[in-house]
């Protein structure tokens, strides 16, 4: 169990990087294909911007279950690992999928 208590800490050290690089420093390209669907017009800034607060918040929340659950049962570890790993991966997807829809809504 120590392992998934120091790798909830590890992914969430690594969202919150990835979501500060994002969201507050605008560093676009670390989302995948993102310059080419800017260009085709199917994504916009707002979606980079909604994916950098994702992961960055995200990455908060596992750095903060990672250590709160050094101190608390086994099984609250697992659970959280799952529960924070999912929630990011879900609200991503939500994202995309809003996205994409408003983006179509404006071009037509």
């Amino acid at each position: 169990m120590l392992g998934l208590r120091v790798m909830l800490i590890f992914i969430g050290t690594l969202f919150i990087g990835f979501g500060y690089a994002i969201w507050f420093k605008q560093k676009y390209h670390l989302i995948n294909n993102f310059e080419n669907d800017k260009q085709r017009g199917k994504l916009n800034d707002a979606f980079a911007k909604r994916v950098g607060i994702i992961e960055f918040i995200g990455g908060i929340v596992c750095l903060l279950l990672g250590v709160v659950t050094m101190f608390l049962d086994e099984a609250f570890t697992v659970i959280s690992f799952v529960t924070c790993i999912v929630g990011i991966i879900l609200a991503l997807i939500v994202n995309q999928v809003q996205s994409t829809k408003q983006v179509s809504k404006q071009n037509q």
